[in-house]
């Protein structure tokens, strides 16, 4: 158990770790859980519960839950699997929700908890590994979550009668890191151009697939060429972690605008010493300056693809095409109003001669 290690969160105060998992909403109130010791040699378990266990064997925890609001709280707790969120990190199966399945490792020793404001109690937990684990990282989650009553309305004659509940829930993470071979893979299986508007460009969606047994997370780029392949922009994207054999997709919203055309996307991800991951010659068509892509089509005849970069509110001047532009109507502006200005001394000194 590395006792001398061994290091009790009870008494090192918020400043030290912030709550792994926190639920805040109207009405003051704000529950969460978290771990209630950590080991000095593995920072992680500041955070999470982070555990190496062989097949067959158990072991016990504790998890701390705490009412952090200003009215009571009736809250459920229950174990749920893991999963890769939209744009990575972890998130929570539902309660009775299948997913990867470890949450059946998990078994909190209560299920109901009621807590007054500033109120806090210690949940033991057991994790059990069945004899038939395969190595890897395991994930699930101890998850608290409170249900409010709903709001219902209702009325007179055939009109329909409704109710309306809503959960909030607070979770925190336990890795269960099964010793053997460990793998890292990563495969993007993906991109594509997902919109563009006239404030933040384009939006690209990057869909990966972990093949390996560990998390993973990887850094690269991701090219915009025309179609003769002449590169047009080079932009960074920075991938979080993905789980164990789960798949997800992220977002890249670069300061970039494509015009109406045909490109070729590219994506390339390090993610382990000496490995990457790379998708090449993804076609997207812009028109209208949306995506578009219906099959058999060619691109449309006399567009030149362009990427413009645009410039932040913040950048002062902006990008020369933005400054172009911004000339350009002030241009305009002076002569339209340098012309009323003419016509309007014509009207006036027409209606003052006799």
């Amino acid at each position: 158990m590395r006792r001398n290690l061994l290091v009790s969160l009870a008494g090192l105060g918020l400043g030290l770790l912030a709550w792994s998992g926190v639920a805040q909403a109207e009405g003051n109130v704000s529950f969460g859980i978290r771990p209630t010791k950590a080991y000095v040699d593995n920072p992680e378990s500041f955070g999470y519960f982070v555990h190496s266990l062989s097949p067959g064997e158990s072991l016990s925890d504790e998890a701390m839950v705490m009412n952090s609001g200003d009215v009571p709280v009736a809250l459920k707790l229950y174990a749920a699997d893991a999963t890769t969120a939209l744009n990575c990190g972890t998130a929570f199966a539902n309660e009775g929700q299948e997913g990867n399945g470890v949450a059946s490792w998990l078994s909190p020793s209560l299920s109901e908890i009621a807590l007054e404001p500033g109120e806090e109690t210690v949940v033991p937990f057991t994790i059990s590994v069945p004899s038939d684990a395969l190595p890897g990282q395991h994930t699930a989650g101890l998850v608290v979550e409170n249900v409010p009553g709903g709001e219902a309305a209702a009325s007179s004659g055939d009109k329909a009668r409704f109710a309306v509940t809503v959960a909030r829930r607070a979770g925190v993470a336990v890795v269960i890191d099964v010793p053997g071979p460990h793998v890292a893979g990563l495969e993007i299986t993906s991109i594509r151009l997902k919109e563009q508007d006239d404030n933040q460009g384009a939006t690209f969606e990057i869909a990966v697939r972990n093949t390996g047994n560990v998390f993973v997370r990887g850094e690269g780029s991701l090219v915009i060429k025309d179609q003769g392949g002449t590169e047009l922009a080079s932009i960074p994207i920075k991938m979080d972690t993905v789980l164990a054999g789960d798949a997800t997709q992220f977002q890249v919203t670069p300061n970039v605008r494509m015009a109406d055309g045909s490109y070729l996307l590219s994506a390339a991800l390090e993610y382990e010493a000496g490995k990457t991951a790379v998708l090449e010659g993804v076609e997207v068509k812009v028109r209208d300056g949306q995506p578009e892509y219906p099959e058999g089509e060619s691109p449309q005849a006399g567009l030149a693809p362009d990427v413009t970069t645009l410039a932040s509110a913040e950048e002062e001047g902006g990008s020369p095409i933005g400054r172009c532009v911004a000339y350009g109507a002030a241009l305009l502006a002076l002569v339209v109003t340098g012309v009323a200005v003419i016509l309007w001394r014509r009207a006036r000194a027409g209606r003052q001669s006799p």
